[in-house]
């Protein structure tokens, strides 16, 4: 039976298919929820945002020791204070949320580093709606898209901020100013997504220098990123994480990534997403909002209230046999695509296994070894029916919105037979009901 997934040009969503798993990565169902509803996810995410940026400052401007026991790498912690073009601690971002129970939005995670699932919200979602002649909640999210990219490319033009950045070389007439997307090109998923955000750029800012570039082939030197025609890249996107990012080494052992950044620091080129970004990555940072949500003193009263409806309890390792008996998830720090989860049911000073998420593809999961973990409220989730390649599962969706800067865009959602998703999440598209 035809599906709005045979509509989907597999050119902009390379990865329909997932070698090893028999499902296709689209469901074959939709989930509808109200206009109202998508209203307040966005609404959710767009307030939560101001407060992780107001709640980044402390951070910004604790001493180091503070950020070390956040389990922040110590040689990152120097690039984490300057400032960037657009004066926010992340450009593109995803809050998470799943639903309790009584179908309350309840934000889990955010994304703050390197957020995929652009295209399934930005594109596949469109496709579905048209197939199943819905409205499309994100009707006009690639618009904002492209208006954020615009705004990015003018804001980081070196010749128009010269002025800020004292360092940056003199550009003459027959040099350019390229704006570089770039990633690990044999990772599907990360090179369909960089390619999808180089190609809204290029049609969103014609007049651009755009350019796509493998980590594989970066060359820096005194000037920066050196690209194969003698120029040096002026922006870069980059679709990697700066936790490992910043500990790569040369072939000759030389510090890559701290040459990197202090490249950056020098003015050289601008980064999208900036590396502070990785404060809000860094999954403590939930648990330092709860915390000076608990003083009672840092944020204003609606500040508190959108914590209180939409913030799950957060809690930092060192807290957790002050808590009340129960049970929480307990997330690794660095951990990715629910990697080394663990829900822990809470008994006085003992801490008992309640339950394990395994990851199929756990060794393919590239990221960084924590040294220390987070706690959370569990969740518990309410339950939903979707139809898939194998037949009918009943399972848990994770809803994200994507924010372009402080703005609330494009809104996604994925379905797991697991209470804790993970790579065998299947993409949902959403329509308004």
């Amino acid at each position: 039976m035809k599906s709005y997934i045979d509509e989907l040009d597999t050119n902009i969503l390379p990865f329909v298919e997932y070698e090893g798993y028999a499902d296709r990565y689209p469901a074959l169902s939709a989930q509808l929820f109200s206009a109202e509803f998508y209203d307040e996810i966005r609404h959710a995410s767009r307030m939560l945002y101001q407060i992780f940026c107001k709640a980044a400052k402390v951070f910004q401007q604790a001493p180091d020791e503070f950020a070390l026991n956040m389990d922040m790498p110590e040689n990152l912690i120097p690039f984490l204070h300057r400032g960037n073009p657009l004066g926010l601690p992340t450009w593109l971002s995803r809050f998470d949320f799943v639903l309790d129970n009584k179908g309350r939005l309840r934000m889990v995670e955010i994304n703050a580093d390197t957020p995929c699932f652009l295209i399934e919200s930005y594109y596949a979602n469109g496709v579905a709606a048209r197939f199943f002649d819905k409205v499309n909640p994100n009707a006009e999210a690639c618009y904002e898209l492209d208006t954020f990219l615009r705004r990015i490319y003018r804001v980081t033009f070196c010749k128009k901020h010269s002025a800020s950045y004292k360092n940056h070389k003199m550009i003459t007439d027959n040099e350019t100013e390229p704006f570089v997307f770039s990633c690990f090109h044999d990772y599907l998923e990360d090179f369909g997504t960089t390619q999808f955000l180089k190609n809204r750029m290029k049609s969103a800012c014609p007049e651009a220098d755009v350019r796509f570039l493998s980590f594989y082939d970066m060359v820096i030197d005194d000037e920066g990123i050196l690209l194969p025609d003698g120029n040096h890249a002026m922006n870069l996107y980059r679709l990697h994480p700066m936790e490992l990012l910043v500990d790569e080494t040369t072939s000759d052992g030389e510090p890559l990534g701290e040459m990197f950044l202090e490249l950056y620091n020098e003015g050289k080129f601008n980064l999208f997403n900036p590396p502070e970004a990785i404060i809000l990555q860094n999954k403590s940072f939930m648990s330092l909002v709860y915390a000076l949500y608990l003083t009672n003193q840092f944020f204003t009263a609606p500040e508190r209230d959108i914590i209180e409806r939409y913030l799950t309890p957060s809690y930092f390792e060192s807290d957790f046999f002050e808590l009340d008996d129960g049970r929480y998830i307990q997330k690794e720090i660095w951990g990715r695509e629910g990697r080394n989860i663990q829900v822990v049911q809470k008994c006085g000073d003992q801490a008992e296994l309640y339950m394990e998420k395994f990851v199929d593809n756990y060794d393919d999961i590239v990221c960084r070894d924590s040294k220390k973990v987070m706690y959370q409220d569990f969740i518990y989730q309410k339950c939903f029916t979707h139809t898939v390649d194998s037949g009918t599962k009943e399972g848990y969706l994770t809803l994200s919105c994507f924010m372009l800067g402080d703005q609330a865009s494009a809104v996604g959602c994925r379905f797991s037979p697991d209470e804790i998703a993970g790579t065998e999440a299947y993409f949902v598209p959403l329509l308004v009901e």
